[in-house]
């Protein structure tokens, strides 16, 4: 009888330990509960397939430091102003850089072009089909061996193209996540993405993630008090503490 005394004990004491969240738990949990209600509040977004990954690599370096209307004005200049890859490898970077100047900085980013399909056409062959048996890590490290691609070029492709699970962070990403405390002070925000979020959330928890920060999560005026993820961000509560 003594035994069946404590039996409601332990079993109380079981169920108090399974709800004991570590920060890493509670970490991950809020993650998820950020890509819930950024779905919930822009609905789900299935993934273009349209463009090729030598075609996302080049709409990428165009979209660097710029708007998404800059860089498509000068994407499709680009593609008025020539008729093939092989043409742009062989045009100067002068001329390519005319042709994509609605972009800004045409000189530099002509340069990374020039130097991707000249890169390319050495190694065999206009595309970038000789990625797709490399893993995520690998891809990623490769493509930005290209001068001028760097991080967040290399894991829109890798993520976009090529089906390799690396979390792209651009500006709104890297500022969204930081003030959801989401990324520790000293951390890679690229490689812990990477490692936190399913690789079949990436592709829209990123683009939601960039949608938020443009409309309300922006740089200098957050509108916290519109903002769906506000339960759960320190920064947006500490600022409406502070008005």
């Amino acid at each position: 009888m003594e035994g069946l005394d404590i039996l409601p004990f332990i079993h109380y004491s079981l169920n108090l330990s399974t709800i004991i969240m570590t920060d890493e738990d509670k970490r991950v949990e809020n993650l998820f509960w950020v890509r819930d209600r950024l779905e919930e509040r822009f609905g789900p977004i299935e993934k273009d397939r349209t463009r090729s990954p030598l075609d996302t690599l080049i709409q990428t370096v165009l979209s660097q430091n710029t708007t998404d209307n800059n860089r498509d004005r000068a994407e499709k200049s680009l593609w008025q102003a020539f008729d093939s890859y092989e043409e742009i490898a062989e045009a100067s970077k002068e001329t390519i850089a005319e042709a994509i100047k609605t972009a800004g900085l045409q000189h530099q980013k002509a340069k990374t072009i020039k130097g991707i399909l000249t890169g390319l056409r050495e190694m065999g062959g206009l595309e970038l089909d000789y990625l797709d048996d490399l893993s995520a890590i690998e891809t990623w490290e490769n493509l930005m061996e290209f001068d001028g691609v760097g991080k967040k070029t290399a894991a829109v492709v890798s993520l976009f193209a090529l089906d390799k699970p690396i979390f792209p962070v651009d500006t709104h990403v890297r500022r969204v996540t930081s003030r959801l405390e989401l990324i520790k002070s000293g951390e890679n925000h690229h490689e812990t993405l990477t490692e936190l979020v399913p690789d079949k959330d990436m592709y829209q928890l990123h683009l939601h993630l960039i949608r938020h920060g443009r409309e309300t999560c922006k740089s200098r005026t957050p509108q916290c008090r519109d903002c769906v993820l506000l339960d759960r961000c320190p920064t947006g509560q500490k600022e409406l503490d502070n008005d």
